[in-house]
């Protein structure tokens, strides 16, 4: 859905798939979620778009007038070194890395007018 990022004047290249998307639960459980291994910045968007293309699925984009987002300031996080040898290896690893693999616990929720904030510890059980 993000076609015009401000911090990168547009899509930076193809394949992206992160910043803004939305897919539904019957499409994110064929794809078995985001990967659980990426820690830090880069990668898991591009995991996605791979499980999304390897299901033969359509990135739908919208026009760049209607698609416009501003990133808010933030720091960024560090970048993961490994996260291209993660990346190469996403197709021996996507059955068995995503929804049916992820581990966490719930620490806080709560439900608001749009939607519901959830604090989970992340962390091996």
């Amino acid at each position: 859905m993000s076609v015009t990022i401000d911090s990168h004047s547009g899509v930076p290249y193809y394949l992206m798939f992160g910043g803004v998307s939305a897919l539904n639960k019957e499409l994110m459980l064929r794809v078995n979620g985001y990967s659980n291994i990426y820690w830090g910045w880069g990668g898991e968007d591009d995991d996605m778009t791979f499980r999304l293309k390897h299901i033969n699925q359509t990135i739908l984009r919208r026009p760049g007038n209607i698609a416009r987002y501003k990133s808010l300031k933030h720091t960024q996080s560090k970048k993961n070194p490994a996260r291209f040898g993660i990346l190469n290896k996403w197709k021996e690893r996507y059955k068995t890395d995503g929804l049916n693999s992820v581990k966490y616990k719930i620490m806080d929720m709560a439900f608001r007018k749009l939607y519901t904030w959830i604090l989970a510890d992340l962390r091996e059980q």
